[in-house]
């Protein structure tokens, strides 16, 4: 399960710390001011756990009050929605990390470490002690030459943010079943992209002979299970997918950009609907929510028929297509009658 409330809570504390650190203050002195100015009780103790994004189940389990929301909305002079959610490039950036997360799943891997897909994680050994900086001269990308680390952040700022990357681990689980439907969709939105359709079956068809099984392909044909960690195999196939997602992203970010507008940043935020329930719960219910399955089946058509889509995605089904005769043909021979 994503962890939204942990991912939530740091954001808005961040941005408060934020807006301290702007008044050139210290904890003692921002809690001062805030008590003379507004008339409430806060000391830096309770303000240190606030910017740290900490919530005590006893003193401040939902990080903030009522009465605190409206006393930062009103110093930081910004709406009850983008203390909460941030403005509209911190909620895109945010529904960004949104789909990348529902695509990993929170997937571990034999070790039991998070399987992150930002470069800076990626870039390191197993004892995680070399950084991507360096690494800077020693790795190409899937489409040509590209060396230095100031090229990969032009052409991937995105995964290579120090910031997005210690955002996304916020959102950290546990792998859920319920998401399983849109994962397994969002990845098949990927096919899009020629480059990322040839490597998923290179890189299916090598599980399956490991595995001894194609039931990991008729898994994800049925939209069952969890493939995001897999196609993750190193860092230059990691390319194909930063690309294929980044195109993605740039085709359809209106569509989602909409869906989690309507649903979560505004819809929401509602005299009936307090603050506190904004929570886990919440959260999936609005990405399992069929409504927003039904989007991605949508646009998944849309790009079947795309001129600058339509190759990978017919590459993709006929890889279906032909998965499903040998699924046939496995059943034909184990059940003969």
């Amino acid at each position: 399960m994503l962890n939204f409330e942990t991912f939530l809570y740091k954001n808005i504390g961040a941005k408060i710390k934020k807006y301290r650190d702007s008044l050139d203050m210290t904890q003692d002195q921002f809690a001062a001011k805030l008590n003379s100015d507004y008339y409430i009780s806060l000391d830096r103790y309770r303000l240190s756990s606030i910017e740290n994004g900490r919530a005590n189940k006893k003193k401040n389990p939902y990080l903030l009050t009522a009465e605190l929301i409206k006393v930062f909305s009103n110093c930081m002079k910004c709406e009850t929605k983008e203390l909460i959610f941030g403005n509209y490039i911190e909620r895109e950036e945010n529904v960004r990390l949104f789909l990348l997360a529902i695509i990993m799943n929170s997937e571990k891997d034999e070790e039991e470490e998070y399987i992150i897909p930002f470069m800076d994680f990626l870039f390191r050994n197993k004892n995680r002690t070399i950084t991507l900086k360096e690494n800077e001269e020693r790795y190409i990308s899937a489409s040509g030459i590209m060396k230095g680390l100031n090229k990969v952040e032009e052409k991937y700022p995105f995964f290579t943010s120090g910031k997005i990357y210690k955002k996304y681990q916020n959102l950290l689980g546990v792998p859920s079943l319920r998401i399983e439907l849109i994962s397994n969709l969002l990845i098949k939105l990927l096919m899009g992209d020629f480059e990322f359709a040839n490597y998923y079956i290179l890189r299916m068809s090598s599980l399956c002979k490991i595995n001894g099984s194609n039931e990991i392909v008729y898994s994800f044909i049925e939209n069952k299970g969890m493939i995001g960690g897999a196609l993750i195999e190193n860092k230059h196939n990691f390319y194909v997918f930063a690309n294929a997602f980044e195109k993605m992203w740039k085709r359809h970010k209106g569509l989602f950009m909409e869906y989690f507008e309507g649903y979560l940043f505004n819809k929401r935020i509602k005299p009936e609907l307090k603050y506190k329930e904004i929570n886990n719960k919440l959260f999936y219910d609005i990405i399992i929510d069929p409504e927003f399955s039904r989007l991605i089946f949508s646009v998944i058509e849309k790009d079947r028929f795309s001129i600058k889509t339509m190759d990978g995605h017919y590459l993709f089904y006929q890889h279906l297509l032909n998965r499903y005769v040998d699924k046939e043909i496995e059943n034909s021979i184990e059940h003969p009658y």
